[in-house]
């Protein structure tokens, strides 16, 4: 079973998203420690009016907890991890054909990584693991769904940062087979 699918018809204004994230001043998160081998994240407002416009994609928009920029620098990796949330729909920012997500094969689990907010340290639920054997892998072109209770990392070979935007779902719809049975049956997305 593939562990993503694209979610085809998504809208979004992908120039005001960049201009949105050279403007936004939320203060950034790190996960892990190595910044090379990090995820670097940043909140976005919901009531933003260009984030209304991704809202406005969902038949009911309440089930979105939170939207945030992803940040992966140029020339470096994202760890194997799991997420603490079950699934994401991520879209493409500032993204070239030299970076892409993978989906490792069962791994050890070595830590529950930190995470750094304004120098303080935190430890999260997400949870990393020993880089194992590459089980499958995609370039993210369009919105995308994945399921990140399965170890997946990201790898950037460009020499500009990768910036994507993450979309995670309230409780009772952090659940991959829930989403994709909603967007199957038509009952996710308006179109």
């Amino acid at each position: 079973m593939k562990n993503y699918f694209e979610l085809t018809n998504f809208k979004y204004n992908i120039t005001e998203l960049q201009k949105l994230f050279v403007s936004n001043k939320n203060d950034w998160v790190t996960y892990g420690t190595d910044k090379h081998k990090s995820l670097h994240t940043q909140y976005i407002p919901l009531n933003n009016k260009y984030i209304k416009e991704i809202l406005n994609n969902f038949q009911n928009d309440t089930i979105v907890e939170n939207i945030k920029f992803f940040k992966t620098l140029s020339h470096c990796e994202v760890s194997p991890h799991t997420d603490k949330r079950n699934v994401a729909i991520n879209l493409p920012i500032f993204v070239d054909n030299k970076s892409y997500t993978v989906f490792y094969d069962s791994v050890n689990e070595i830590e529950n990584p930190t995470i750094t907010i304004k120098n303080t340290i935190q430890t999260t639920k997400a949870k990393k693991f020993i880089k194992g054997k590459v089980i499958d892998k995609f370039y993210l072109n369009n919105a995308v769904c994945l399921n990140t209770n399965i170890p997946h990392g990201v790898i950037n070979n460009s020499d500009n940062d990768r910036i994507i935007i993450s979309i995670s779902f309230r409780e009772q719809f952090d659940d991959f087979e829930k989403i994709k049975k909603l967007y199957d049956t038509r009952n996710l997305t308006r179109t």
